[in-house]
């Protein structure tokens, strides 16, 4: 899967937060920002209990989401469903 086409049209609020602030230590949101750019598949649980998997490069890290992009999309997922993360 090619993952190099980074999508351009999506407004991202700013500013965005500090993930290394005392009580970002050690959350999903501080390890996915720190790796911002880097391969990641991301399963996450869904509401009827399936797990699903995401797959491309950490774009973006919210206070509630991370987002990955591939493809020129962004999938938006919501950070405290995510069960694991696998780094490439």
């Amino acid at each position: 899967m090619d993952c190099e086409n980074r999508p351009v049209d999506i407004n991202i609020p700013d500013p965005l937060p500090d993930f290394n602030s005392e009580n970002n230590i050690g959350t999903w949101k501080q390890l996915f920002a720190t790796n911002i750019g880097k391969r990641v598949k991301i399963d996450i649980s869904l509401f009827d209990g399936s797990i699903r998997s995401v797959s491309g490069d950490i774009y973006i890290v919210g206070n509630a989401y991370v987002g990955v992009s591939c493809d020129g999309k962004i999938c938006i997922v919501d950070i405290f469903s995510v069960k694991l993360a696998t780094f490439y």
